[in-house]
């Protein structure tokens, strides 16, 4: 690593403001390593267990106690939660999630459309919480208006995976030619109406939101070398999201033209399409300090505080992430659900470290993130690749 400076740049962590767990300010660490009338739901692509690369199944499996139908079943219900909440609205539909069976269960607001909420939710089979039934304040998030659901982009925007392939997940230095800058996660590839292939990552990777760097460009990391520059950021959002795009240059645009993500030492996961998050989805992140893991969705419409910025969106899993993580992708099934942000474990040296530090405080480790749709809306044109 002969001319190459690495810089900490973790600064001194994050604030939590839990709105839907209703805890007290906790501090959380940003996952940067050292520098360097209703509609029935649509169908996603039918995707069986089998067809999981062996190391999600592993993962499925340890994490989840989950078999890998079972993952993809309880996925599958939580888009069909989404659609159906989005589709008829808060006013009637005032909380949707995952009971500890992994069915889905409807909350419906008395009122004139009571009846036909119910039966659509029925026909659906969704099972229908009791008029006046207390909600745990846990699941109270999702009585919050749910983000706009973009409809499903089933068109095949991929390319072939190479052995070249940039995949989310995959290790990259967001800073200078000299090697001065972030270690940071890709996330998921895009393109954009305008400037074409893009990758989806953490908006606090962005080296010049620090000040840690003069330049945005991106460069893959191989351990500790670092390649020849890929691409540079060119939008970075820490207003009420935490994401940043990154446009690639024209020399690695076929490196850009899968729709996969890392699962290391097996087959890539290929991303089908996008879903708002639910709480008790399953979901699966892949980064590249801890590779892949699983968790479930614990909360949404959480306020989350980096610094200055504050993230008023972002959703909680119960995943463990690591400083370099930041930025990687988020599924749930085969579908994209977010990017990976924070975590209150982040400086911890190993996950296995941070599970004992954590039950020592009375919690446990968590993944924060930003909605994958909250993305897109805010990028008329933005689409990731699917297939």
């Amino acid at each position: 690593m002969n001319g190459i400076t690495i810089v900490d740049a973790f600064g001194g962590g994050v604030v939590m403001r839990r709105r839907a767990l209703g805890l007290s300010i906790i501090a959380v660490s940003c996952l940067l390593t050292t520098a360097v009338s209703a509609p029935d739901a649509v169908a996603a692509p039918a995707v069986t267990g089998s067809a999981l690369p062996p190391e999600l199944v592993d993962a499925v499996a340890r994490d989840l106690a989950l078999t890998p139908q079972q993952f993809l079943d309880r996925a599958d219900a939580a888009r069909r939660l989404a659609e159906f909440a989005a589709a008829f609205g808060s006013e009637s539909v005032t909380g949707t999630w995952l009971d500890a069976d992994g069915q889905p269960v409807i909350s419906v607001a008395d009122g004139p459309s009571y009846t036909a909420v119910s039966d659509a939710a029925s026909a659906n089979g969704f099972t229908t919480a009791a008029t006046g039934i207390e909600i745990p304040e846990s699941v109270r998030s999702t009585v919050d208006p749910l983000l706009e659901l973009l409809p499903f982009d089933l068109a095949d925007t991929a390319g072939p995976i190479r052995a070249s392939s940039y995949l989310g997940g995959d290790s990259f230095l967001a800073g200078t030619p000299a090697g001065l800058g972030l270690r940071c996660s890709l996330g998921f590839n895009a393109v954009d109406a305008v400037r074409g292939p893009v990758n989806i990552t953490a908006g606090h990777c962005d080296p010049a939101t620090t000040g840690s760097a003069a330049s945005t460009g991106a460069y893959p990391m191989y351990g500790s070398l670092i390649g020849s520059k890929f691409g540079s950021f060119y939008r970075t959002n820490q207003t009420h999201n935490d994401y940043a795009l990154i446009e690639i240059d024209d020399a690695n645009v076929g490196g850009f033209e899968g729709n996969a993500v890392r699962v290391p030492g097996s087959a890539p996961l290929h991303v089908t399409g996008t879903v708002d998050p639910v709480v008790g989805a399953p979901v699966c992140k892949s980064g590249s300090r801890t590779g892949f893991s699983c968790g479930t969705i614990l909360s949404t419409g959480q306020q989350i505080a980096m610094g200055a910025a504050v993230m008023e969106r972002s959703f909680s899993t119960s995943i463990c992430a690591l400083r370099g993580d930041s930025g990687g992708p988020i599924v749930s099934g085969t579908l994209a659900v977010g990017i990976a942000s924070a975590s209150n474990v982040g400086d911890q040296p190993s996950c296995e470290i941070a599970t004992v530090f954590s039950m020592l405080q009375g919690q446990r480790p968590e993944l924060f993130a930003t909605p994958i749709n909250e993305v897109l809306a805010e990028n008329p044109g933005l689409v990731i690749r699917t297939s």
